[in-house]
């Protein structure tokens, strides 16, 4: 069986890169070949070590630093571009050349795109992949779902742990878990776990898996990490806050990474570290991560902090948290962050963002008990990892 991903995204790195590979590695593990639909000259960030085949159509639109004059113009461009990618994979599978296609990141304006084409009659199954539907989309997907319901072949896949959907009675939506992610560069083993990379695919780009051997945890400083795309939204100034009064009872170290894609994201953080950077034991890193470089730095951190604010978390899947998880990292997180995980695995615990005084309390005691709940949260993050692997994953998205 050879099963295609039409990808049409131009992703700068981390998680839709990796998104990516876990599809492509699960699927050959399943003993299934992989293949690559993509516009001209698509821009690959990996290596996926399998087949492309171009669609026609034209190359992908971007609307980066474009003046939203421009971006609208370029948004009428890339709706008449999905069309024909979207005709072009569908004679693709009419010659032969896959047994189904995943498309693995789409809004509802990729099904109303669909129903304009040929793809909505594909001989094959054709797998849609939505990271989540908010309260704000959630109308608007619904009558996209409805509108293709009639076509057989086409499946509609939510990634999602609440059940904002489960009154709509969409027969061609399925709600599934999401993954997490894992390292596939560097392993590293602890005195509470096995090795993390255990069952995952090996490294794809050449450069071998390192391995990174580490001490107790009572015997270096307790390291906070804050990682991933930068936005206002995510809280993080009041956790610098609450962190500087904290007193705690050993050596804390505190880690704040950033990769911004706007230039007023960029300028909030620059203006951040400033403020910040008198405090030795916290530490910033204003770029991207990709690669080796993205997998050592979670894993020389001893717990993985999510303090995003906006509700939108509810509803979409927090691939920080999945990472948290796939590289055995413990979690402190805010309440708007897929709940549901840590209502049933006790990986770390909630923080109050809203009030800096309560949010230093908090941190003060999580890592005054922190040693003794380790083995605890390791058994925990133990059981996540097997509920939210990637044979499940796939699983559920080829049902």
């Amino acid at each position: 069986m050879k099963i295609a991903i039409l990808e049409s995204i131009i992703m700068p790195a981390g998680h839709e890169v990796e998104f990516d590979r876990i599809l492509v590695n699960e699927v050959k593990r399943r003993g299934d070949e992989t293949v690559f639909f993509v516009p001209e000259n698509f821009p690959f960030k990996i290596d996926y070590k399998t087949d492309v085949s171009y669609l026609s159509g034209g190359e992908v639109v971007t609307y980066a630093g474009v003046s939203p004059l421009k971006k609208l113009w370029l948004s009428i461009l890339r709706e008449k571009r999905r069309r024909a990618w979207f005709n072009s994979a569908y004679d693709k599978a009419m010659a032969g050349e896959c047994d189904a296609i995943i498309i693995p990141t789409a809004t509802y304006r990729y099904v109303k795109a669909i129903v304009d084409t040929k793809l909505k009659d594909s001989p094959v199954p054709v797998y849609i992949i939505f990271h989540g539907i908010n309260n704000k989309e959630q109308a608007n997907f619904v009558k996209a779902a409805k509108l293709i319901a009639s076509y057989k072949n086409i499946h509609l896949k939510v990634i999602t742990l609440c059940h904002n959907l489960d009154s709509e009675n969409l027969d061609n939506v399925d709600c599934i878990i999401p993954p997490v992610f894992k390292p596939v560069h560097i392993s590293k083993n602890s005195e509470y776990t096995e090795d993390v990379t255990t069952n995952t695919e090996p490294a794809t780009q050449g450069d071998g898996i390192i391995d990174v051997s580490s001490t107790k945890m009572d015997e270096k400083p307790l390291t906070l990490g804050v990682f991933g795309q930068f936005r206002k939204e995510k809280n993080i100034i009041p956790f610098l806050d609450a962190f500087i009064k904290a007193q705690f009872n050993r050596p804390v170290n505190l880690v704040v990474q950033g990769a911004t894609a706007k230039p007023e994201d960029s300028q909030l953080f620059e203006e951040m570290q400033k403020n910040y950077e008198q405090y030795d034991q916290i530490s910033f890193v204003h770029k991207s991560l990709i690669g080796p470089d993205w997998e050592r730095a979670l894993l020389d951190v001893d717990v993985i902090v999510l303090p995003y604010g906006a509700k939108r978390y509810l509803y979409h899947w927090s691939a920080m948290l999945f990472t948290a998880i796939g590289f055995n990292k413990c979690i402190l997180q805010s309440r708007e962050i897929n709940p549901e995980v840590l209502e049933k695995y006790p990986i770390g615990a909630f923080i109050d963002i809203t009030d800096v005084n309560v949010l230093q309390r908090e941190l003060e005691q999580w890592v005054q008990e922190y040693t003794t709940h380790m083995a605890d949260i390791y058994q925990a993050l133990e059981c996540a990892n097997h509920d939210f692997g990637h044979e499940e994953f796939v699983t559920q998205l080829l049902r």
